[in-house]
C-alpha cells in the first residue's frame, strides 16, 4: 500500500505524518487490496486556529473512495475522516456483496466476504437503489468554460459534455467552496 501525504499551504510535522501512517495502516484490515492512500491537507487562512481541510482518498483496483473533513486540529480531522471512511467502506462492501444474489461471485467479492471486520449495514440493499429515471441527452462539443456556463444556466451541480479539442466525455461540477471541478477519463 502506497501512502502519500501532502500539505498545501502549511508544513506537516513528523508527528502528524507518523500519526497518519499508524492510523491508515489499519485500513487494509477493513478493505484488502488497497493500492494507494492519499492524505491531502490544505489551509484556507493564515490564522493558526483556522479550519484545515483534510481529504482522504483510497484507490483499490477500479474503485476510488474519498472523504473530506474540516477541523482546526489536524489529528481530530484525520480521526473524523477515518470514521467516515470506515462507514463508506462498509457501504461499499455491502453493495458489492449484495450483488452476489445472481450467483456470480467475482474474485473481488470473495475477498470482501472474507474481510468481515466491519459490520455490513442491512438496510442498504440493492433493491433500495434501483434506477428510477433514465434521461437521454445529446452532447455537443464545447469547451470547459462553455460547459460551466451551461451548468449555471441549467441550475445544476454538474454537467456532462464532450470536450471540443479531444472529443472525450467530461464532467464539470460545482464544489462545496463554490469553485469548480473537472472529471475526465485517464488516457
Amino acid at each position: 500500500m502506497e501512502l502519500t501525504i501532502q500539505g498545501h499551504g502549511l508544513d506537516l510535522g513528523n508527528g502528524f505524518e507518523n500519526f497518519v501512517r499508524r492510523k491508515t495502516g489499519r485500513l487494509d484490515r477493513y478493505l484488502p487490496g488497497i493500492e494507494e492512500v492519499r492524505v491531502e491537507v490544505s489551509k484556507q487562512s493564515a490564522k493558526d486556529d483556522a479550519p484545515k481541510e483534510l481529504e482522504l482518498t483510497i484507490r483499490r483496483r477500479r474503485t476510488l473512495l474519498r472523504v473530506e473533513e474540516r477541523n482546526a486540529d489536524l489529528f481530530a480531522a484525520l480521526d473524523a475522516a477515518l470514521d467516515k471512511m470506515y462507514h463508506r467502506i462498509a457501504r461499499y462492501k455491502g453493495r458489492r456483496i449484495d450483488r452476489r444474489y445472481d450467483g456470480a461471485v467475482s474474485e473481488e467479492d470473495q475477498e470482501l466476504a472474507q474481510a468481515e471486520e466491519l459490520p455490513i449495514e442491512a438496510e442498504e440493499t440493492l433493491t433500495e437503489q434501483r434506477i428510477v429515471r433514465v434521461k437521454n441527452f445529446t452532447t455537443v462539443p464545447m469547451s470547459t468554460d462553455e460547459a460551466i456556463e451551461q451548468m449555471e444556466l441549467l441550475g445544476h451541480d454538474f454537467f456532462v459534455f464532450m470536450h471540443d479539442t479531444d472529443g472525450t466525455v467530461k464532467v464539470v461540477y460545482r464544489r462545496k467552496r463554490g469553485d469548480y471541478g473537472l472529471l475526465q477519463p485517464e488516457k
